[in-house]
């Protein structure tokens, strides 16, 4: 995910049998450090390779930008 000093953070990728994905170790800091909140929306784009774009909107619908943000 896109997010640490680097521009990636990591978070471990958990299945549940079902078809379901769900991101766990790794993202609460994530969550944390990009201010991610109850009532925000968090679109995920699977780039392959174990990686992922992520875009963060707000409750107004408004798309948050941060510093490793790659485009508009």
């Amino acid at each position: 995910m896109s997010g640490g000093a680097d521009g990636l953070c990591s978070a471990e990728v958990m299945f549940d049998g079902e078809g379901q994905m769900f991101l766990h170790n790794g993202w609460r800091r994530f969550a944390r450090s990009h201010t991610i909140e109850v009532g925000h929306l968090v679109v995920f784009k699977y780039d392959g390779h174990g990686i992922f774009t992520i875009k963060v909107f707000d409750e107004t619908i408004c798309r948050r930008h941060y510093h490793t943000d790659e485009d508009d």
